[in-house]
């Protein structure tokens, strides 16, 4: 599987991440009362707890992503040697 390909994957997920959080803001225009107030909010404070480390994740996924761009340059046939290294210092 390509870098790129990987990139486009991850650039979904990021995608779907954002509609997540996006969603869960939005829930707190919703009223409730009692208990029911408590655990809606305990609840959001959970599933944005989970949505950051969803965030942390991808980051960390986008720097593996990084390394692996740059082992594909070296890697390309027919690509002279001292442009491969010159593009992996990008």
């Amino acid at each position: 599987m390509s870098s790129s390909v990987i990139g486009s994957a991850l650039a979904d997920v990021r995608a779907q991440v954002a509609s997540a959080r996006a969603a869960v803001l939005r829930s707190r225009a919703v009223t409730w009362t009692g208990t029911a107030a408590d655990a809606a909010d305990r609840r959001r404070g959970d599933l944005l707890t989970a949505l950051r480390r969803c965030d942390e994740a991808l980051d960390a996924a986008d720097g593996v992503l990084e390394v692996a761009r740059r082992a594909e340059m070296q890697c390309v046939p027919g690509r002279p040697a001292g442009l491969a290294s010159a593009l992996v210092g990008r």
